[in-house]
């Protein structure tokens, strides 16, 4: 069997299992690899002849057949058009739907697959509704080694039933060794065992602009999730997940990332910029419901095409983003960090995320709980968050390092014992400098800490998250805050979360936010 086939039938098949180690080393071994040449677009065709009417599925199947681009003439007015079967993409194709044209699946059938090796497609301007299968993305199957464009589209109340632990993708699935792109799109009430609405297998991956409301992610094997997006790997070595100027509104999962699980292999790289992550749920009771906004995590693969099999070094990159309003079941009411990532937050509101589980191993980290690898925050607010146990505001310990950040207001509730620690921090953290927390710790129990040695504790005056320039939401510095003209202006971000300059008043302000 050649190996093209052998990584086809890996990456394309076998999403139950993961094949032993040693198989897809012995895949990778002294062979290469070359995709196949794009197929050549042939000649354009169109849906309908102005009638509502005439828009079929017959006259969608006849359009489509060619490739090239297809476009709709069906009238002024909006049209569905139901479909029985899946219709699969064999040549390069550009389908616009004129925003007129809704093709649903009726909750029977995918709407779309393409084929395997260079098949390019490009969606725009249409509503993909009601799509289902049994197997991985009920909306669009994007093949092995293939190019998927999105640009404007809705894609609504899509679902994919598979049950396996690597399957999934409600409205999308891409499968391996590819790139897709979304931009100025929505997916609403998408449904799949990973990734509610889009799941991505070891492919580039560049979503912007776009909301994510109400989906779901229904399963509960252990290392599934994803409300929203789930993803496992980028594209090879160096590949890259980025996420930009995107709302994640009430997605839910049961096992973990409410909106986004991150799964990260060799120096890949994860980017999250002008991203507003809000009331989005992970719900699974015992050693489920981590993440509530995001879950993130590494590891090395080696063997496939792509991937030397070294040192991990993936990174995940937050900026300018707001975590408001999200609640785990137990770990992280925000944003849970695992093994292998170095997690780099900047110029990000942390507020009002809820841990909620009273016991000792759960309910903790309200905004960010930490497990292993790395985590930098610089010009951060992390404020109003609450962990049923401990660490209200963060989890963490010397790996985690603090620069020009404020925690503030943070309450853990102690599993109701009542003892008053670890408020704002379970454990002392690394100072960077520039640092600012309030209260302070409990004095009169010394099991309690202060988030980093020496941290400055004044009240910062922090005003009610909300619309103030830029955007995403902030908490401004009010008249008198201990945050004004307190930060390090050497280490500081050049702006500030909104893009306000910095520094306004000769020396940068402490948090997310420049007063002026």
């Amino acid at each position: 069997m050649q190996k093209s086939t052998l990584l086809k039938n890996l990456h394309e098949h076998t999403f139950g299992t993961r094949l032993p180690i040693s198989f897809i080393t012995l895949l990778g071994f002294g062979l290469a690899i070359t995709a196949t040449s794009p197929n050549v677009v042939l000649a354009a065709g169109t849906v309908g002849d102005g009638t509502a009417a005439s828009c079929t599925e017959a006259a969608l199947a006849a359009a489509l057949a060619g490739g090239g681009t297809v476009t709709f003439k069906c009238g002024s007015t909006p049209v569905t058009i139901p479909i029985t079967s899946e219709k699969v993409i064999s040549a390069n194709t550009v389908i616009d739907g004129g925003n007129l044209i809704s093709i649903s699946g009726g909750g029977t059938t995918r709407v779309f697959k393409t084929a395997d090796n260079g098949i390019q497609f490009t969606v725009q301007n249409l509503t993909i509704a009601n799509g289902f299968t049994a197997a991985q993305g009920g909306g669009i199957y994007s093949g092995y080694r293939s190019k998927l464009t999105v640009i404007n589209s809705k894609f609504n109340n899509n679902v994919s039933t598979d049950p396996g632990k690597f399957a999934g993708g409600g409205a999308i699935f891409i499968a391996s060794e590819s790139t897709a792109s979304v931009d100025s799109s929505t997916f609403t009430g998408n449904k799949a065992g990973n990734g509610g609405a889009i799941n991505s297998l070891l492919s580039d991956l560049t979503v912007s602009n776009t909301t994510f409301t109400g989906n779901k992610s229904i399963i509960t094997l252990s290392g599934g999730g994803g409300g929203a997006i789930y993803h496992d790997g980028a594209n090879g070595d160096n590949g890259k997940i980025v996420l930009r100027n995107n709302r994640f509104i009430n997605n839910t999962a049961v096992f973990q990332g409410g909106a986004y699980f991150s799964q990260l292999y060799n120096n890949n790289t994860a980017t999250i910029e002008n991203s507003t992550f809000s009331g989005n749920t992970v719900t699974g009771t015992g050693t489920q419901g981590f993440g509530a906004a995001m879950f993130s995590i590494g590891g090395t693969l080696s063997g496939l095409i792509g991937f030397t099999g070294l040192a991990n070094n993936a990174i995940v990159n937050i900026t300018n983003s707001t975590f408001s309003g999200n609640s785990a079941s137990n770990q992280g009411g925000a944003i849970w960090s695992g093994k292998e990532v170095t997690l780099n937050i900047s110029n990000t509101t942390i507020s009002g995320n809820r841990a909620m589980s009273a016991d000792g191993l759960t309910g903790l980290g309200g905004g960010i709980m930490r497990t292993s690898g790395k985590i930098n925050l610089t010009n951060s607010t992390i404020a109003n968050n609450y962990a049923g146990f401990q660490g209200g505001g963060i989890v963490g310990d010397i790996n985690v390092t603090l620069i020009n950040t404020v925690i503030a207001n943070n309450k853990a509730n102690n599993g109701g014992k009542g003892w008053n620690i670890k408020n704002n921090c379970f454990d002392q953290m690394t100072n960077g400098g520039n640092n600012l927390q309030f209260p302070a710790r409990n004095m009169n129990d010394p099991s309690d800490k202060d988030c980093v040695a020496g941290i400055q504790t004044a009240d910062p005056k922090l005003g009610p998250l909300g619309n103030n320039g830029g955007s995403t939401q902030t908490m401004p510095l009010l008249t008198g805050s201990a945050a004004i003209n307190t930060g390090n202006s050497s280490t500081c971000a050049p702006i500030d979360q909104r893009g306000v300059a910095r520094p306004s008043g000769g020396v940068c302000d402490i948090g997310a936010f420049e007063a002026q």
